[in-house]
């Protein structure tokens, strides 16, 4: 049964690259990057860093590795558009406004994320996590307003 996040991760991988070639992206040439030799941008001091895999998150369609630290915390947030993710590395909770069965995430686990809803995203204080996100709009982050 260990199997099946590892094939259900690989079946998201598989399909986020799929998105992009149906997209009229070409394929690149053949390349490979060990992870602790991966290019990390930093989005926000101590918080998310990205790799992007292929695309432009300012405009969309893309797809990226978004690393959070140990404990990090997102806080109430929305996006213009929904995505895809994958959790790759670590635990997580992920708790999403009006949605039944968020929660508690491992690695090789999935989950769609619909535009304009509230949502957080917390990442185990016991080591990083690390996800892939795909969408095919561009990247935005806006705080959820206190209620």
């Amino acid at each position: 049964m260990k199997t099946l996040p590892k094939l259900v991760a690989a079946v998201a991988v598989l399909s986020a690259f799929t998105f992009a070639a149906a997209g009229g992206k070409e394929s690149a040439a053949f390349q490979q990057t060990a992870y602790d030799k991966l290019t990390w941008t930093e989005m926000m001091p101590g918080g998310p860093s990205v790799h992007v895999l292929w695309g432009d998150m300012k405009k969309g369609p893309y797809a990226l590795l978004m690393k959070f630290p140990a404990g990090f915390d997102s806080g109430p947030h929305t996006h213009s558009a929904g995505y895809h993710g994958v959790l790759v590395k670590g635990r997580m909770t992920n708790t999403s406004e009006g949605a039944a069965g968020a929660g508690a995430v491992e690695a090789g686990s999935t989950w769609d994320q619909p535009g304009k809803v509230v949502h957080r995203n917390q990442c185990s204080p016991d080591a990083e996590c690390v996800m892939l996100i795909a969408q095919d709009k561009p990247f935005d982050f806006a705080p959820a307003k206190a209620k």
